[in-house]
């Protein structure tokens, strides 16, 4: 009878013990903690001859739900912009979402975000475009072990879906706070 006791009491500490262990496995916001700070960008265009500078100031947002990012830059040409970034972690969909925001573009950009953590790797892809006007963007950002600097190569695809438009380019960027 002793033994049964121990048994149900064991039984029930693996099962708390368990279903604890997979609610601190669920996936969210968080795992993109390593964003949050300042950082310092340079995109390039070497086809164009054409790059861009921009500090970027990154945050939690609306009750910790969101990250956001907030830019100002200015590209070899002298022109100066601003743009911002919303990331959430969609529980429904279960991926990371994008909404990008810029000064000196008519549309709003949404992309589905990919963390692989092992890797170090956060892949960009658009979600496909409910308008006529074609726009396909792919990109990848790649971290160094402290998460302290990254490269992101990447592309834009606009215009003519059989003759696009493409903007290739690879950007640095290193945390200054």
């Amino acid at each position: 009878m002793k033994n049964l006791k121990v048994e149900k009491v064991f039984v029930f500490i693996i099962v708390l013990f368990l279903s604890n262990s997979s609610i601190a496995q669920e996936r969210g916001i968080k795992e993109l903690d390593f964003l949050i700070g300042t950082w310092e960008t340079r995109e390039d265009n070497i086809k164009e001859e054409w790059w861009e500078t921009s500090t970027r100031e990154i945050k939690y947002t609306l009750k910790d739900n969101f990250i956001e990012l907030k830019a100002n830059s200015i590209d070899s040409n002298g022109r100066k912009r601003e743009y911002s970034w919303y990331i959430n972690y969609n529980k429904k969909t279960k991926q990371f979402e994008m909404v990008s925001m810029f000064s000196n573009w008519h549309k709003t950009q949404f992309d589905i975000l990919v963390w692989d953590s092992k890797q170090r790797k956060l892949t960009i892809r658009n979600k496909p475009d409910s308008e006529n006007e074609f726009h396909e963007r792919f990109g990848e950002i790649i971290f160094d072990e402290d998460f302290d600097e990254y490269t992101w190569t990447g592309e834009n695809k606009y215009g003519d879906p059989n003759k696009p438009s493409i903007w290739k380019y690879v950007e640095k960027g290193i945390r200054i706070k």
